[in-house]
């Protein structure tokens, strides 16, 4: 017989392994994302919206409105809006495309990188756009200047990655024009908004203080208009530096306390090359501070605009001790220099 203590295969024990959490993987730890959370639909006759920090760069889905008024007050990665109708619409800074479809007798104020819109009609659009904004198979289509402050937009414009001063609201194009019809036209009077657009009304998205002013406004008003030649022009430069946009926006508020009657017809903000700023400039005396980073350009209009502009920018660069703002000198050589600016901001910013 064989021991009871005797050992053989059948009683050898494997020694146990340690004990191992799951492997995780980046992606498995993601927030899980709700559609309705970023998604407004179906309503009717209602004031709805989202609060800052409530989108967090999501994409963002609007259809099916009727009637209603609708705040965005986030930044978002792209959105579409479809089968709307007499609806108020705030978009806030939005990173990519903004897509209109099947929309009619809306007022939508917005800020994208891209903007199109298909088969709408009778809109009034308040606009920042990066690039330039296009319409399809659209009628009776109006656009203005963005316009809008709340505390936390200028912030949600950094983290968007847009330019205050890049705006190509009146640079349309009709994607599909009738031979003898204007498609879409421009809203060039300031007031206009604050009788098209409603303010909110429920407690919660009235505490975010939203103001149409264009005082106020984090984008600069501008009138957009191409045609300058039959008034007085100056061009305004302001090299970069850790205070240049509020260097450029401290120097609005100057200019319009003293030259009431004065027009920003355009703004960019662009990176120049020296062979470009050669051309602009006509020295090489600037290559320097351009090489530091991108340059804000305003191209403004009025009577003795130059000479307003002049005394402003001297204070600043006594107030920097350096020269942190260029103006143009005289009306021959600041059209020259128009010119050749916005002809290089153009073709840059189409690339």
């Amino acid at each position: 017989m064989g021991c009871l203590h005797s050992t053989g295969w059948w009683s050898h024990k494997e020694p146990r392994e340690p004990h191992q959490e799951p492997k995780s993987y980046s992606w498995d730890k993601k927030d899980r994302v709700n559609p309705a959370d970023f998604t407004v639909e179906n309503v009717s006759n209602e004031e709805v919206g989202r609060l800052p920090g409530t989108i967090g760069g999501q994409q963002f889905i609007i259809q099916n409105c009727q009637a209603s008024q609708i705040y965005l007050f986030d930044c978002i990665n792209t959105i579409t809006i479809d089968d709307c109708s007499d609806c108020i619409i705030f978009v806030g800074p939005t990173t990519g495309s903004l897509f209109l479809r099947d929309c009619q007798d809306c007022v939508v104020m917005a800020a994208c990188g891209q903007f199109r819109t298909r088969d709408c009609c009778k809109m009034e659009i308040f606009l920042l756009c990066q690039t330039q904004p296009i319409i399809e198979a659209s009628t009776k289509m109006k656009f203005g200047c963005f316009q809008a402050f709340y505390p936390q937009l200028k912030d949600q414009f950094t983290v968007a990655g847009i330019s205050i001063f890049n705006n190509n609201w009146a640079n349309v194009h009709d994607f599909t024009p009738v031979d003898g019809e204007t498609n879409w036209s421009c809203i060039s009077q300031a007031n206009a908004l604050s009788s098209s657009f409603k303010l909110p009304e429920g407690e919660e998205l009235k505490s975010i203080d939203l103001n149409l002013s264009s005082d106020c406004s984090v984008v600069p008003y501008t009138y957009g208009s191409p045609v300058y030649a039959t008034q007085e022009a100056t061009l305004i430069f302001f090299f970069f530096d850790e205070a240049q946009h509020q260097r450029a926006m401290e120097f609005i508020a100057s200019l319009r306390a003293q030259a009431v009657e004065c027009k920003i017809q355009h703004s960019r903000e662009v990176m120049m090359e020296t062979a470009d700023a050669q051309r602009v400039f006509h020295t090489s005396e600037y290559k320097n501070a351009i090489n530091q980073g991108p340059v804000i350009a305003l191209l403004c209009l009025g009577d003795d605009i130059a000479g307003v502009c002049s005394k402003i920018a001297q204070q600043m660069n006594a107030a920097s001790s350096k020269q942190a703002v260029y103006v143009t000198s005289d009306s021959n050589t600041s059209n020259q220099q128009i010119d050749a600016f916005f002809s290089y901001a153009s073709m840059t910013m189409s690339m």
